[in-house]
């Protein structure tokens, strides 16, 4: 990340007087992703000997830089490096490391890093802990003296919003002694760059996860089940979606532009950098790939809505006349084009969720309502049945069973559904959802407890296409078994053992 020390360590490093007495010939090169090979390699030569030279195009700088460098102890900073072909280019002139010699590089790369190791694995910065942040902080602001106890709680505080980052403490420090500070727009460039040399699709995929507010830790297996709901992965000739999905997401990671978080017994999670979660906000809105609304903003009344929204509901500046995007009476916004559709916030009382309605929004894609924010009831649950575009679906509900006018729902590719108190039953309209690839439900069943009698299924019911299924209530039996053998691809499986005497219903396969 910029701003987690690299260049700043390779400095230190790079003028250490032992370290400079230690070689004949040093030179420092910043690369950045738009480089010109010639000229660095002029600057390179130029610093080695110490001159001022131009070379005419048919010159070849880098064998007299091999020249000058060969026999010599040497010491080489190529910081900011992008691409392995970057690498390979620029030290191309260098003679085989002999006599001591040694080249530093800095990337935000791990494949670039892998790439051009020598003897010694790349060095991965750490970010600071809340108390190194407050030390530096401290030191920046006032020197040898310590912080006022007025000011200590307030100055911990702002320390541990740093987040780590060595050059965030550094920029508060120069804004609270009213020194002016450009690093804040330099480190923006720095995203801006990385950024841009991203393909295009996976810039799609990288502005999506600003969907998810600030500082949240994102479960990595629903990202990317949000990406393919989007549309925003696509199967080829050479890779599965889920291939696809992986090394977008390896890319990301290894460009630092994305945290990833694997802790022992939990799933692994990602987040994005503050300062890299506010770039990616700007450029995002900038090219209307999605907006946030809140209730509470007058600005929300936007003649336009962006194809994908998050809308956060703020009861306590809600008013009956400034969030009705579900009223069919009064469009406040228009919202016939939209395909994504997420909306949370504080719980949105039953008088008002009454009135709402989704029958409008013919295309969309893409719709998660929050728990937090409605439980959806069996009129809302039935005009969500009514839009067949449908390929991800999150709610919240208390109702008992999945209704049968789901059978609708043919494109539905996730289907996750909080229901505490209450067992869902599957049965029948899920076996309709045949391109059904996710189903997480708080508590489901293929058996409705309180009837005692046989649920026929049809012989050639399947769901080949499902690969996570959870989670379920169940007990051991024949039917079970011959249950699962319909979800062929199968490859997670959450479940919840009962005791088969609880199971009243048999379930029976016609010949």
């Amino acid at each position: 990340m910029p701003g987690s020390g690299k260049t700043t360590l390779a400095y230190k490093v790079y003028n250490d007087k032992s370290v400079c007495s230690h070689f004949d010939l040093r030179a420092w090169c910043t690369v950045d992703q738009d480089y010109d090979e010639k000229n660095l390699l002029v600057k390179l030569f130029n610093q080695v000997t110490g001159s001022d030279l131009k070379f005419s195009e048919e010159i070849d700088v880098a064998d007299k830089l091999r020249i000058k460098l060969h026999g010599n102890r040497y010491h080489i900073v190529l910081d900011d490096v992008w691409d392995v072909d970057t690498w390979d280019d620029l030290t191309r002139p260098f003679p085989e490391v002999k006599k001591g010699s040694r080249i530093i590089l800095t990337t935000w790369q791990k494949e670039v890093a892998f790439h051009g190791r020598g003897n010694t694995d790349p060095l991965n910065l750490r970010l600071l802990r809340p108390e190194e942040s407050w030390e530096l902080l401290e030191k920046r602001e006032f020197g040898e003296q310590s912080c006022p106890d007025e000011l200590l709680d307030v100055g911990k505080e702002i320390a541990q919003n740093c987040k780590g980052l060595p050059l965030v403490a550094d920029l508060i420090a120069g804004v609270i002694a009213r020194r002016e500070k450009t690093n804040e727009v330099d480190v923006m460039k720095v995203i801006e760059l990385s950024y841009d040399h991203l393909p295009l699709q996976l810039k799609l995929c990288y502005l999506y996860i600003v969907r998810f507010s600030k500082d949240t830790r994102i479960q990595i297996h629903a990202l990317k089940s949000y990406w393919c709901v989007e549309g925003l992965v696509e199967q080829t000739e050479m890779m599965s979606v889920e291939e696809a999905m992986e090394i977008y997401l390896d890319n990301l990671i290894s460009s630092s532009l994305v945290i990833a978080f694997n802790e022992i017994g939990v799933d692994p999670i990602c987040q994005l950098y503050d300062l890299v979660h506010d770039f990616c906000l700007i450029k995002a809105r900038r090219e209307k790939f999605f907006g946030q609304i809140s209730s509470s903003d007058p600005s929300s009344s936007s003649y336009l809505m962006p194809r994908i929204v998050t809308i956060v509901y703020d009861k306590e500046h809600f008013g009956p006349n400034n969030f009705i995007l579900f009223s069919t009476k009064t469009k406040r916004h228009s919202g016939k084009h939209l395909y994504s559709l997420r909306i949370t916030g504080d719980k949105m009382e039953d008088h008002l969720s009454d009135g709402c309605h989704l029958r409008d929004l013919r295309i969309l894609r893409v719709l998660f309502l929050h728990p937090s924010f409605m439980m959806v009831k069996d009129s809302l649950l039935s005009e969500i049945c009514m839009l067949n575009h449908l390929r991800c679906l999150g709610i919240g509900t208390e109702v008992k069973s999945l209704p049968s006018s789901f059978s609708n729902l043919r494109n539905l590719e996730t289907l996750v559904v909080s229901n505490e108190g209450s067992t869902w039953v599957l049965l029948p309209s899920i076996w309709d959802l045949v391109n059904l690839r996710v189903l997480k439900v708080t508590a489901c069943s293929f058996f409705d407890l309180d009837i005692h009698e046989p649920i026929p299924i049809t012989e050639d019911t399947k769901l080949e296409n499902l690969r996570q299924l959870g989670k379920l209530v169940l007990s051991y039996s024949k039917e079970t078994e011959d249950i699962f053998k319909r979800f062929s691809n199968l490859q997670e499986l959450s479940f919840v053992l009962k005791d088969r005497a609880i199971l009243v219903p048999e379930i029976r396969f016609p010949n």
